[in-house]
């Protein structure tokens, strides 16, 4: 028997972008596993089905109901995995990723289904991707990651022969419920009420570019890596400034802007899971909301005490998350026309996938994020001791390859300055030699 549901704010959201532009397909949202071993296909997909028989989120339809905007969860969905061999292909990942990619450009149908895919790639006897994606309407990262890491369990129980993890309470009724019951509550007016008043007076973007985003469904990447070495340089300024490595990030982010622009009130947007409540961070589910980061950087602070505001912000942030992003910005006076978001997003994510697939160790590829209006900083901590992988996602309308490198570069020569920018010099000096 189909169960219907209404929408989160966060899919709500989602769902009216996609009807406005019915071509966009930069709600797709995809990663893979680069897994190293040998994996039983059959009982790979024999995982998957059950995973997607115990997840609501991956058996969802979307219209118009009685009562307005439903999800229907089909009681089955069959999603066949797609195998593919590359392995004889003369670079395996690079073939891989171009059927990914291909994959990832079909449309979903929310009106019918199924809103997710996957794909299974042998690059070798010992190697094999595992391509994962699915419609933002449905799940968002974070939630894409809970798949993933069931999966892994299962395939592994499977394999092993050892006993399945027993599986947290919680279920998509009860995230859905939770989040109407926030929306009329009288927490959702004092957040509306914060975020006002935060956000009152701002009038300007700071972007690496002077041009307006321009009306695009495509985005260009660049990505970089920072070794262990130079993230436990980042840990260890953060000890001492009593703060975390992601406050580090976030203010190494204003400063680019700042200096860049010259903006002294620089708002950053900041992608949040939008799950306060323990049963949220167990469901998969769409959940996930922007909000904004109001800094002030001049050249008279030093980077201390920018990171110190930071901090500051993020708690109070964080502590009103749950306010829809698409209703401020339709509240916000003062942000320029057409704008649909506050400034670049910075999306730190640090999470873990699991324990790896029958004992053999994989590791993440994100391939889309979701929608980039001007600039997206994404910062990936896969609490694997390799250290973190970022990436710069740039409007296509706005950047090209070329500035996208360069803006990236500089943003990791940043990162790796941290420990000289605690001189104590103020920003418009910069740093002791």
């Amino acid at each position: 028997m189909t169960e219907r549901l209404a929408l989160s704010a966060a899919q709500t959201g989602v769902w009216v972008a996609q009807q406005l532009d019915p071509d966009d397909r930069s709600f797709n949202i995809a990663e893979y596993c680069d897994i190293e071993g040998p994996v039983d296909s059959a009982l790979f997909e024999a995982a998957l089905r059950e995973v997607v028989a115990a997840t609501p989120a991956l058996r969802a339809r979307f219209g118009l109901g009685e009562e307005g905007l439903c999800q229907d969860i089909d009681d089955t969905v069959d999603v066949p995995l797609i195998h593919e061999d590359v392995s004889a292909e003369p670079d395996p990942r690079a073939a891989a990723e171009r059927r990914m990619r291909q994959e990832l450009a079909r449309p979903y149908d929310l009106a019918s289904g199924p809103l997710f895919s996957w794909a299974l790639f042998k690059a070798g006897p010992e190697r094999y991707f595992w391509y994962r994606a699915a419609h933002h309407v449905v799940v968002d990262g974070f939630g894409l990651s809970l798949v993933a890491a069931h999966v892994a369990d299962v395939y592994t129980a499977l394999a092993t022969g050892r006993p399945r993890r027993p599986r947290p309470p919680g279920t998509l009724a009860e995230a859905v419920a939770a989040d109407g019951a926030y929306q009329d509550s009288p927490e959702f007016e004092a957040d509306r009420r914060y975020w006002l008043d935060r956000m009152a007076g701002q009038t300007e973007v700071a972007s690496l570019t002077g041009r307006q985003p321009p009306a695009t469904r495509s985005y260009v990447r660049h990505s970089g890596h920072l070794g262990p070495g130079d993230v436990g340089d980042l840990r260890a300024a953060a000890r001492q400034l009593e703060v975390t490595w992601p406050e580090i990030v976030l203010a190494a982010v204003a400063v680019q802007l700042h200096r860049a622009t010259g903006v002294r009130e620089v708002v950053l947007g900041l992608p949040v899971t939008g799950r306060t409540a323990p049963m949220l961070r167990r469901v998969p589910a769409m959940l996930t909301n922007t909000v904004p980061l109001r800094v002030t950087v001049t050249p008279r602070h030093t980077f201390a005490e920018v990171v110190a505001e930071v901090s500051a912000r993020l708690e109070e942030a964080v502590a009103h998350q749950r306010y829809p992003q698409e209703r401020l910005v339709r509240e916000l006076p003062g942000l320029p026309e057409g704008r649909k978001q506050f400034g670049p997003d910075v999306n730190i994510m640090s999470f873990g996938f699991g324990s790896g697939y029958a004992g053999h160790p994989a590791t993440v590829h994100n391939l889309a994020a979701g929608p980039v209006e001007d600039l997206t900083v994404n910062v990936y901590d896969r609490l694997d001791g390799q250290g973190l992988q970022v990436s710069f996602d740039g409007n296509d309308g706005l950047y090209d390859r070329t500035e996208l490198a360069g803006h990236l570069d500089a943003f990791l020569g940043l990162l790796r300055s941290v420990p000289e920018m605690l001189d104590g010099r103020p920003l418009g000096q910069g740093a002791a030699r």
